[in-house]
This record gives C-alpha cells, structure tokens and sequence, in this order.
C-alpha cells in the first residue's frame, strides 16, 4: 500500500504498532517490514511537508 498522504500514513503507523509483536517469519511480520519501509519512504519524500507529531501523554 503505497502512502500518499498523511491519512494513509497514521494509518499505516497505527497498523505498524498493532504489528510490533508479530514474529519476524509469519505474514504479520512481511507485513510489518512492509509498513515499515513504506513509512520511511514516505518520511524521506515528505520530511519538509509534515506538520509536528502529536505529543505523547504517558
């Protein structure tokens, strides 16, 4: 899934999170590596575009 806006990519992290504990040889884990070079990909294209993460209350 290519991410071609913002949308798609908080999508796109929310999915990368729901993977974080997949095992790195099932489905979940391609997938996860998918995401996972679609979200850079996207940050490198579109660093200077992006508005400032939500902060995190922990």
């Amino acid at each position: 899934m290519p991410i071609t806006s913002e949308q798609d990519l908080e999508r796109a992290m929310e999915e990368f999170q729901r993977l974080t504990d997949a095992p790195e040889d099932s489905e979940q884990g391609e997938r996860r590596r998918v995401l996972d070079a679609d979200i850079k990909a996207y940050y490198v294209q579109h660093s200077d575009e992006l508005r400032p993460a939500k902060p995190r209350h922990e």
